[in-house]
Order: C-alpha cells, then structure tokens, then sequence
C-alpha cells in the first residue's frame, strides 16, 4: 500500500519526475488537476472555485469563505482517501504534510539550484531571465505559505522528506530510479 509523495520547486522538473516513478511503478499519479476533477464529479467544488485552489495560501478574505475553505479541506479529503488505497505518487498541496501520520509513506523533495531553475522556466515558458525570476520567487512563496497555513511547518525543512534530490545534478530518469530504489529499501524495512 505505498504511497510516494513528491514536493517539488518550479523548475526542479517534479511533475515530470513524479510521472516517471508512476508509469515505472505503475502507480496512479494524484495531482492538483487529478484531486479539482475528483472534487468536481462529486459535487465538492465548484467550477468557479476550481481554478483559486492551488499550492498558496489564499487570500485574507477567502479564508473567511466557506466555498473556498470546503473545496480545500474536500481535495485534502480526497488525497487521504486515494492514499488509503495505496499505490500512488501524490504531487504537491503538501501531500507528504497531509499523509504523515500514514504508515507506507514515502516523501521526497525534488530541488536544483535557481540558475538550473530560470534556465528551465525560461525554455519552458518563452519567458526572458527577469520574469523566470519573478515567477519562481512568487511560486516558492505561494507554496511554502501554503504549507505553512495549512500545516504550521517550514515547505523547505530537509527533515520533512525522506529523500531530497537536487535535479541540478540528477537527470529525470536517474531520479526517478533512485526515488523507486529508496521507497523499495523503506518499504523491506517496515515490514
């Protein structure tokens, strides 16, 4: 019943790293798009809702709406259950946070260094060195503030994870197989 969670930097290629360890493990992939969909069939957010619920903290005001703060608690409610059923590789809204108090989980922090990183975003956006700056630094706050709101914890704390892995270094493939080798050495130690 494994469960790999993957929390990762824009521009540390997580998602795509996070994609490989699911298709080699033939694991299901849980995602941002994966939990708004699910909540959606059921009926749990609503579609003018779906696009605000993301890895940030939200706004002053839309912690008091209700609308809002159902549909997150209802993705993080969605995640744990996906969990129970085991074999996933959850990605991001601080899974690992979320399922720490569950046996047969993983967590791996996927990181590279910023000139790694604005190379990427540049390539991956079309965008010029100053605005794959301004967004990694606005995506890095969003996300550490999330985790931080939700779970009173730093994003960036090394001993949250159970594998940290700098992508600068580390090409996809040879992550993904170091992740997959790292989970099957825990998992022969829980049992």
């Amino acid at each position: 019943m494994t469960v790999i969670t993957i929390s990762r930097q824009a521009g540390s290629e997580g998602d795509h790293i996070a994609g490989i360890v699911a298709s080699m493990l033939g694991y299901r992939l849980v995602d941002r798009g994966i939990l708004i969909s699910e909540a959606q069939r059921r009926g749990l957010v609503e579609p003018e809702f779906a696009h605000e619920i993301c890895e940030r903290r939200p706004p002053f005001l839309a912690m008091f709406d209700e609308k809002r703060t159902r549909a997150v608690y209802a993705m993080r409610s969605i995640l744990r259950e996906a969990a129970t059923k085991g074999q996933i590789v959850a990605v991001g809204l601080g899974a690992n946070m979320e399922l720490r108090d569950y046996v047969d989980v993983f967590s791996v922090r996927l990181i590279a260094d910023l000139e790694t990183r604005v190379a990427r975003i540049m390539r991956e956006n079309d965008v010029v060195r100053e605005r794959a700056v301004k967004m990694l630094k606005q995506s890095d706050r969003e996300s550490a503030e999330y985790v931080k709101h939700f779970f009173l914890v730093d994003w960036a704390d090394p001993e949250l994870y159970d594998l940290v892995i700098n992508t600068s270094k580390i090409a996809p493939k040879v992550a993904a197989r170091l992740i997959i080798e790292a989970v099957r050495h825990a998992v022969s130690s829980w049992r």
